[in-house]
């Protein structure tokens, strides 16, 4: 019987060496699988050693792996990489003076590393289209709510503004019609469906009632002064007057000054807290207010959210309070309560927020007088303990 006979097929070329980047494709091609997808780098037999195929490679590598078409390069100018780092310098410079707090420090940096992935670290500028934006702000908004959404696309138009004002790039970037905030009425919607952010009295009571001595002393800060967790972790032990129950503390975000009356509570809770005081690790760190019997602080290199993490284990065994709700809710609480007076001047100096452009009034208002300040700590002291005195 006659044999069959069948053509030998070609041996697969293997690697010029171990560590190259591509692999040889049964096509014939030099190839790399990126995000699930084969990418060709040309003819092997054209480029048996694979050096034109590495640079290639290592042209498109960064749009590859952030999921862009590579583009042809046309131009030699600032990179992604080369601005984000100009911008973050330019910011850490102002976290060094005080300007800017070691957390809107950390967002912009976050921010730059962001953008260097997304649209390739090596990536000229100009060669950044409006299309790159467009994805950028869809991949954001499938993880984050509209509000941190519109927080971010502020922080990356603000590097590029940085860029073309400091002559680091000739003209701004197409961002396209695409790359907005989102609009009003999609927060209000989210606000809506996320319900109130503010605690109800019952909830309130619940927290305070199964806290530990120095949680117990935050949230009363929160709901008594109106702090919010930056507040609370920079809070300077000179700032608290224990002997004449004020608090006078600037607001760390604005600057604004604050004069604040202390509820009984808060003063007893600030007491025990003084009492088990331990010294802190660090030096910097001996002028504050809250550090624990083992040295650290709820201001560990500047992240606040120590504090959302100390009250986060109060929320979770107090049963009665509304998933969704945190430390900063206390604000809304302070705000939405302390209006009860109608004295809208008085709730605004104790929250240390900032005048509006319209508001002549705050403009030319020096102070408020210490009666209409105890007024609204009063009220708000009334709707959280009147019913248990």
């Amino acid at each position: 019987m006659r044999k069959s006979s069948r053509k030998k097929a070609d041996e697969k070329p293997s690697k010029p060496q171990p560590d190259f980047p591509l692999f040889p494709h049964a096509r014939g091609y030099w190839a790399k699988k990126v995000r699930g997808k084969t990418h060709y780098f040309g003819k092997i037999a054209d480029d048996p050693l694979g050096q034109k195929a590495r640079d290639l490679w290592l042209d498109q590598k960064d749009e590859l792996l952030s999921g862009r078409t590579p583009r042809a390069r046309t131009t030699t100018g600032p990179t992604v990489e080369d601005i984000c780092n100009q911008f973050c310098a330019h910011k850490d410079e102002l976290r060094k003076t005080g300007e800017i707090t070691e957390q809107t420090y950390n967002e912009y940096l976050a921010t730059g590393k962001r953008l260097a992935k997304a649209f390739g670290h090596k990536t000229p500028v100009d060669d950044v289209v409006a299309d790159d934006f467009r994805h950028l702000r869809a991949g954001i908004a499938k993880h984050w709510g509209p509000v941190r959404l519109g927080n971010e696309i502020q922080r990356v138009r603000s590097v590029f503004k940085y860029a073309y004002d400091s002559g680091l790039i000739e003209k701004p970037p197409r961002f396209g019609a695409d790359f907005k905030k989102p609009s009003a009425k999609v927060l209000r919607m989210n606000r809506a469906a996320r319900g109130l952010r503010m605690f109800e009295r019952e909830e309130l009571l619940a927290v305070l009632n199964v806290a530990c001595p120095i949680t117990k002393a935050i949230v009363l800060l929160g709901a008594n002064c109106g702090l919010g967790n930056s507040d609370v972790g920079h809070l300077p032990l000179k700032a608290v007057d224990l002997e004449r129950g004020w608090l006078t503390y600037p607001r760390p975000k604005t600057g604004i000054d604050r004069k604040i009356p202390l509820w009984p509570e808060t003063i007893a809770a600030l007491r025990t807290v003084l009492a088990c005081k331990g010294k802190p690790n660090n030096p910097e760190h001996n002028g504050l207010f809250f550090v624990s019997t083992m040295g650290s602080t709820f201001q560990p290199d500047g992240r606040s959210y120590w504090v959302a993490e100390a009250i986060k284990a109060a929320l979770i065994k107090a049963k009665k309070v509304r998933s969704g709700l945190s430390f900063y809710a206390l604000r809304h609480t302070f705000q939405t309560i302390g209006e009860g007076v109608r004295d809208l001047a008085a709730v605004q100096a104790i929250m240390g927020h900032a005048a509006s452009g319209n508001d002549m009034s705050a403009t030319y208002r020096e102070r408020v007088d210490d009666d209409r300040l105890k007024a609204v700590v009063d009220h708000i002291h009334d709707w959280l303990f009147s019913k248990n005195l």
